[in-house]
């Protein structure tokens, strides 16, 4: 699939020359200074580093100025991008651009990063959230999916009837090649194992007393399922399972929940309230068929069995207002506490919850947290300023398996907030001492509420890189990791170092 779309794709774009000004605006805008040559593109092209390229457009002294490879399913090579950056000239911009379905950028984008820091090769992040500039080079790397490459070809061939009959064809083919990867990809077992493996380990999923026996495996016809019991204020037994017929009729989700009045002990189980209650709060999405009521888990913000974890707990949460009114203090607290009890959260809810266990570590030593609104996270008695950045290599919306790489936003900002809310328009770096939190564990075991499972390097500003953000490699040459139980200390020790220092914002720029 992958070899016939970049052949078609090469033969659009070197027949209807008019296509290939929409991917030049497109490339432009993604990488600043890049633009296409006057080349035919060439397909399969054979490179003893590499391999082979899918396609190419040589630069005009027929250097390999941008390359494309295209992804459906298949997974990354090993050389992939490293010895594919290596073909990149020297001198002059050019690009190694990633073409892949969209449901896979989150899943493929950083392990291209994560390799380049393998490989200790540096980069810095550019405004497009998928480009990266390898640092002293002009050597780029970016993902983009297939629709958007498409999307930006039509408007240049709207005069050229045949061009865009050609551009269709390619859309079909690429919509069925995703829709045969999709199915593919369909999740099973590992799926439901571990969204109920995340909801019995946070107390809202029993999967232990039913009358009879236990809760156990049901599959149904090819789909994997498991009998539970939803084990919040409210107590109701479900299968929880694949439904991959609902799934190819309503694509919202391939995981259900099956609401059916089974008998199981201590819960207040099946009724009509139940019925009327879940119709209401999620409505069209709820599928009745006879006796049977079909809720979809349906995830946000990626794919990761803790995205279906956190879906199939918010409908935990409808079913507690059969219990206690919704605006009840029990209900309202439970809301507000859900994100930050995931075993791997997100990055907001991530953040908040390392500066919490920050607080505590260093609440004996002088520093106070500071307001939402300020332009650093701590301030100690004696005037220092500290901010605390995180990084985690198991992420909320799932990798498949793969780490992502440490990374910390370290770019200087246009000014700050002072204490009496104004803000004065300094540029620099704020805070004379810099805490990095990081989770190296991976999504299999990952538990990132387990404050000992962090590890922390502290850095005085001035200690730092003139660069935009950091990675892991760098940062340990600069510091040792400490634990949570030996934070303070060494924030303490470092911050010595800071004192009596000119402070970020006093110096001049």
């Amino acid at each position: 699939m992958e070899v016939l779309a970049v052949a078609v794709l090469e033969y659009i774009l070197n027949s209807h020359p008019d296509s290939r000004r929409g991917v030049g605006e497109l490339l432009a805008r993604i990488v600043p200074g890049m633009r296409l040559s006057g080349r035919p593109f060439e397909t399969e092209v054979a490179d003893g580093e590499s391999g082979r390229l899918d396609m190419l457009q040589r630069g005009d002294h027929g250097e390999e100025r941008f390359i494309v490879e295209a992804k459906f399913d298949a997974q990354l090579m090993s050389t992939q991008p490293v010895a594919y950056l290596k073909q990149l000239p020297a001198t002059g911009v050019s690009t190694l651009m990633f073409l892949v379905p969209s449901r896979r950028l989150e899943e493929l984008w950083p392990v291209l990063l994560g390799r380049l820091e393998d490989a200790r090769i540096p980069y810095t992040q550019l405004e497009h959230p998928r480009c990266v500039q390898l640092d002293e080079t002009d050597k780029h790397l970016c993902i983009i999916d297939w629709t958007t490459l498409l999307d930006s070809m039509e408007e240049p061939l709207e005069g050229d009837g045949f061009g865009l009959a050609d551009l269709r064809q390619l859309r079909g083919l690429v919509q069925f090649a995703e829709a045969k990867e999709s199915k593919a990809r369909l999740p099973g077992k590992d799926l439901v194992d571990a969204v109920t493996k995340i909801g019995r380990d946070s107390g809202w999923l029993e999967t232990r007393t039913i009358a009879g026996g236990n809760y156990g495996i049901a599959s149904r016809g090819d789909d994997y399922g498991r009998y539970a019991r939803i084990d919040r204020l409210y107590k109701l037994g479900v299968w929880l399972g694949i439904n991959s017929r609902l799934y190819e009729k309503f694509g919202s989700t391939p995981l259900w929940l099956e609401c059916i009045d089974w008998v199981y002990d201590g819960g207040q189980g099946w009724n009509e309230r139940v019925r009327s209650l879940l119709k209401a709060r999620l409505g069209s999405d709820v599928h009745e068929a006879g006796k049977q009521l079909w809720v979809p888990v349906i995830p946000e913000g990626g794919e990761g069995p803790d995205r279906y974890a956190a879906a199939l707990e918010g409908i935990a949460g409808i079913l507690d207002e059969l219990a206690e009114p919704w605006h009840s203090d029990a209900i309202v607290l439970e809301e507000v506490s859900r994100p930050y009890k995931q075993r791997v959260m997100n990055n907001v809810h991530r953040s908040e919850y390392v500066e919490a266990i920050v607080t505590l570590a260093l609440r004996a030593s002088g520093w106070t947290r500071t307001a939402a609104w300020d332009s650093w996270d701590f301030e100690h008695e004696s005037g220092v300023k500290l901010e605390v950045k995180q990084s985690a290599a198991a992420q909320a919306w799932g990798s498949d398996g793969r780490r992502s790489p440490a990374r910390f936003d370290i770019a200087p900002r246009t000014g700050y907030w002072d204490e009496d809310g104004h803000w004065v328009p300094k540029p620099g770096r704020h805070a004379g001492l810099y805490v990095f939190a990081w989770h190296g564990v991976d999504e299999n075991t990952a538990d990132q509420r387990d404050s000992g499972s962090w590890e922390f390097y502290v850095v005085a500003e001035h200690n730092l890189p003139e660069r935009k953000s950091i990675g892991l490699t760098v940062l340990q040459d600069l510091a040792s990791p400490c634990g949570i139980d030996t934070l303070a200390a060494a924030v303490d020790a470092a911050a010595k170092d800071v004192d009596g220092r000119a402070s970020p914002i006093d110096r001049t720029p």
